[in-house]
């Protein structure tokens, strides 16, 4: 998985875990989230649009959108504002998300099309064929499947996404050309981490890094990072855990 962004850095997520299952139905208030479940080959009603496989609604204010949701004007991936879940919900197994996702490090995905769409997960810009909302990601590095583009969880209304079983952090412009959600395994400081694990940065100066267990060949840049004691690096890079 270590094409998005680096790998994106690692998984996916959601919006709306928890909301009703199987609704197939648009929503024609205005005033509240669409709840028609949406994909590449089923578009969402006029006025809405897809996001992580739940149709959602424009909006100008909080007063738009239903009691559970904000609306986000921070967002520049899209010309207009839209409804957001106010919390990142969790999940533990795939039940827990609506049935055309599935739960991926502690948070629900769209599950990927069978005949997915091509995109480019070496794009330096962001520029991968996704919408602003997704990444390209490459299951496996290997070239047996091909990539794809994963959805993943809008920022809740404070800005602090869950962390996961891998952690998380929203993205608050940091990766061009994509919206705010939350891009899993990558954190700015500890607290995006899940606990125990440390935020390690691949090089001196950079703004984010990788969420780390210090586990035998995870990310470190001293050997503080890691379980053993021990990390293999160059002086200010980052390296792995021994």
């Amino acid at each position: 998985m270590k094409h998005v962004v680096m790998g994106l850095f690692l998984a996916l997520a959601v919006v709306g875990c928890g909301g009703t299952k199987d609704d197939d139905g648009g929503n024609d208030d205005p005033g509240k989230q669409g709840e028609g479940l949406c994909s590449a080959s089923k578009a969402c009603p006029s006025g809405q649009f897809c996001f992580n496989g739940l149709c959602a609604i424009g909006c100008q204010s909080n007063a738009n959108c239903a009691a559970d949701q904000y609306c986000d004007l921070e967002d520049t991936g899209m010309p207009a504002a839209f409804c957001k879940n106010k919390k990142a919900g969790t999940c533990s197994s795939n039940s827990q998300c609506l049935s055309n996702q599935i739960c991926i490090e502690g948070l629900c995905s769209l599950k990927p099309p069978e005949n997915p769409p091509t995109c480019n997960p070496n794009t330096s810009d962001f520029k991968d064929g996704c919408d602003t909302y997704s990444v390209c990601l490459d299951p496996d590095d290997q070239g047996s499947q091909k990539p794809y583009c994963a959805s993943f969880a809008p920022c809740p209304e404070d800005g602090v996404c869950p962390t996961g079983l891998g952690g998380a952090v929203c993205n608050d412009g940091y990766l061009q050309n994509k919206g705010r959600f939350c891009m899993q395994g990558l954190c700015r400081e500890n607290s995006n981490c899940p606990s125990s694990w440390n935020c390690v940065k691949p090089f001196s100066g950079a703004v984010l890094g990788f969420c780390s267990p210090g586990a035998l060949g995870f990310p470190c840049t001293e050997n503080s990072h890691c379980k053993s004691g021990q990390c293999f690096s160059a002086p200010g890079m980052m390296g792995a855990c021994m």
